[in-house]
């Protein structure tokens, strides 16, 4: 739904999304969900609950600051882009952007996500704690 409301208003501001990206940027997105909630539930199922509600805040700040979600790799320092190339928001901005921007399905980004869902699946079932 969030994906909706915000492309809706997206286009009402004036976006204007490659066609032939449509597709590959729903896959990403997808897998872009797929992959934080891997890394969700891991820290969910790990942690007390006021450690995963003060660690959650913080490792959002610092994937949407400095994780290439909003400004691109290529827009930033050398050293901070290497980093921010292999994180989880920042492969999937690079996705995101390749896709609607370009009309291509961005593959590299595509497998970091991917490697970051299967390592948080993985490492959540093997960790994951309901009490």
């Amino acid at each position: 739904m969030q994906v909706v409301v915000l492309s809706a208003i997206a286009v009402g501001l004036g976006w204007r999304p490659a066609a032939s990206g449509l597709l590959p940027g729903l896959l990403v997105l997808l897998l872009g969900s797929a992959t934080f909630v891997s890394l969700a539930l891991l820290l969910a199922g790990t942690l007390r609950s006021e450690a995963v509600l003060a660690l959650a805040n913080l490792i959002w700040l610092v994937l949407v600051g400095g994780g290439a979600l909003v400004v691109p790799v290529s827009s930033m320092p050398a050293g901070l882009s290497h980093v921010a190339s292999v994180l989880p928001s920042g492969a999937l901005g690079e996705a995101a952007r390749a896709a609607f921007a370009d009309g291509r399905l961005a593959l590299g980004p595509v497998l970091v996500l991917l490697a970051w869902g299967v390592a948080g699946a993985l490492a959540a079932v093997r960790w994951f704690r309901w009490d």
